[in-house]
């Protein structure tokens, strides 16, 4: 008993370390930002009546420094809808 326990307590672990790195990003360059893109890629596997499509959504904002420069970054879906064109980023995203 004591052995599935702790077995499934390893397993849990590790599935909620690996739901938070898929959101982790780092934080992008302060500034205004100017552009956002999602880009959706989708994958077909199997064959006749038995094919599952699978769909991934990569969320991206560019902002420009004071200094003029542009920097796209990849963010998560929720910074993406919280963050608008001309909006001041870092900011943003902590509302």
């Amino acid at each position: 008993m004591r052995r599935t326990l702790g077995l499934l307590g390893a397993v849990l672990t590790a599935a909620a370390l690996g739901l938070t790195a898929c959101d982790s990003h780092e934080q992008g360059p302060a500034g205004r930002v100017v552009a956002k893109d999602e880009d959706r890629k989708c994958r077909t596997t199997g064959t006749g009546t038995k094919r599952h499509e699978s769909c991934t959504t990569e969320y991206e904002l560019t902002t420009r420094d004071k200094d003029g420069q542009d920097h796209e970054f990849e963010v998560s879906a929720s910074v993406y809808d919280d963050c608008y064109r001309g909006s001041a980023y870092p900011k943003c995203a902590n509302r």
